[in-house]
């Protein structure tokens, strides 16, 4: 299981709403475009800007998910309150703040038919969605090989 890194860079345009872009942490890499990876990968953010950043998924339009308030963490009982922060299905990262790496890394799941795409955006310090968006394209992971036992 590799682990990944998609850098959040200043943007030098200074388009509102997209103060900064997302650039995958591979050579020749270039401002949007998408990681690659397989399931069961880890995926990081390095925020190298001066302000926090949350990954945040939205649907294949660019619309930030909602919050589940029927999200119940494990090991709470179900008729207790489950206490914030409520998290959207697809959950990437906590706030990233200026110039630090994400916690916790994002283990990468098989989106659910028919698409291989998790879509992203970023929120700012406030919680509000930028027009900054990414994508990870996901593939299955290889299913093991008919091999043979090893006899001694």
């Amino acid at each position: 299981m590799p682990d990944w890194s998609i850098k959040i860079i200043p943007n030098p345009s200074q388009i509102a709403d997209q103060p900064a872009l997302l650039v995958p942490d591979l050579v020749g890499a270039k401002p949007g475009d998408p990681l690659q990876v397989q399931e069961d990968d880890l995926v990081s953010w390095n925020n190298q800007t001066g302000q926090s950043y949350q990954p945040w998924p939205t649907d294949q339009n660019g619309n930030p998910q909602t919050l589940s308030v029927a999200f119940t963490p494990p090991g709470n009982p179900p008729s207790a309150p489950p206490p914030p922060p409520w998290f959207p299905a697809g959950y990437l990262s906590d706030m990233i703040p200026a110039n630090r790496p994400s916690t916790p890394a994002y283990d990468v799941v098989l989106p659910a038919p028919p698409g291989n795409t998790i879509y992203y955006c970023l929120l700012d310090q406030n919680g509000k969605p930028t027009r900054v968006r990414g994508q990870i394209i996901v593939s299955a992971m290889p299913s093991a090989v008919n091999v043979p036992p090893v006899r001694g």
